[in-house]
């Protein structure tokens, strides 16, 4: 009897230890600022950085971010830096994956939006 109460206790304390992890929590705002600042000086032509997001996946992170380049930039320019930019978060030891969105804008205006 003492073996089997041992046993669930320490599962469930196991299991209440790991579920932050398990359900997508959020990055520290701490660690949030770090990729804001690592994201914003990574390439001069970034303009605006619209979203950083960090979750948990596992014991490492998800990242997601939206950075907005100059309109008239060539495609084949905006797509080596947002690629770059995903390979360095990618070196970071925490990340697991990184998501890197590239845009012109950071309004949506809704004519930016795509008809659904």
């Amino acid at each position: 009897m003492q073996i089997a109460l041992y046993t669930i206790t320490t599962w469930a304390r196991t299991v209440l230890e790991n579920v932050g992890t398990l359900i997508g929590r959020s990055a520290p705002a701490e660690y949030l600022t770090k990729l804001t600042y690592l994201i914003w000086n990574h390439h001069e032509e970034i303009r605006h950085i619209d979203t950083v997001r960090a979750y948990t996946f596992g014991t490492h992170y998800f990242v997601e971010v939206d950075v907005v380049l100059p309109g008239d930039m060539p495609l084949s320019q905006a797509h080596d830096i947002g690629e770059a930019l995903q390979e360095k978060l990618e070196q970071l030891p925490e990340v697991e994956r990184a998501f890197v969105h590239v845009d012109f804008e950071f309004t949506h205006r809704p004519e930016h939006k795509a008809d659904v």
